[in-house]
């Protein structure tokens, strides 16, 4: 679900807008300011939400992937979790975490040093990344299972109604309070798919598919 779409049901939810009314470019600006305080604030209780990209790397060897300048990478960004697969000239390509310990070799691995992702592999690599949402845009895309939809949207207009000149409603409240304790409740995190085993070893979690 992209931003502008949290942002304008959450107004809606507060009655800031009215059905099919759309917010100003400030109001937007606004409740996207405070949707990022918001997951910042989600992030210290474990409730992670993520920002998904599509990222390229052009592989030839060791491809480096930071946030941080001083770490010399070939892409600034700031990635979280990765997908198993992605493609490789456009074709499907398992992307493996290599722990050193299998002497199978993959046509793309990767490893984690901190913040810096080396990917090594030879080709056009093109996956979907999970970051941390520190900056946020309309049409940026978030990674937010159903039960965690609900809650952000209904917390979201709770925290904008004072910005709005406007006293939440007791309804409101009281279903903001039912969505976020359901969430906490519901031990759901955000789909990603889990690839930290050794080179050689595959196991895909994607909501229990398959493994």
């Amino acid at each position: 679900m992209n931003v502008s779409e949290i942002v304008t049901g959450a107004m809606k939810r507060a009655g800031i807008l009215a059905t099919g009314e759309n917010a100003s470019a400030q109001d937007l600006a606004d409740g996207i300011d405070a949707l990022k305080d918001l997951l910042a604030q989600w992030a210290t209780d474990n409730l992670l939400v993520y920002k998904v990209e599509d990222l390229t790397l052009n592989l030839n060897g060791i491809f480096r992937v930071s946030p941080d300048p001083l770490d010399s990478p070939d892409l600034l960004a700031a990635i979280s979790r990765i997908p198993q697969m992605g493609t490789l000239d456009n074709r499907p390509v398992e992307m493996v975490r290599d722990l050193n310990i299998s002497a199978d070799y993959p046509q793309v691995t990767y490893k984690v040093l901190g913040q810096l992702w080396e990917f090594s592999g030879k080709g056009l690599l093109c996956f979907k990344a999970f970051t941390m949402p520190f900056e946020l845009k309309p049409h940026d895309e978030l990674n937010i299972p159903p039960v965690y939809e609900r809650a952000l949207k209904l917390t979201l207009a709770v925290e904008i109604c004072p910005m709005f000149g406007v006293e939440p409603l007791p309804t409101l409240q009281l279903k903001q309070t039912e969505a976020f304790n359901m969430l906490k409740n519901s031990n759901v995190t955000p789909l990603y798919v889990k690839n930290d085993l050794p080179v050689g070893v595959g196991v895909q979690y994607c909501y229990g598919d398959y493994y």
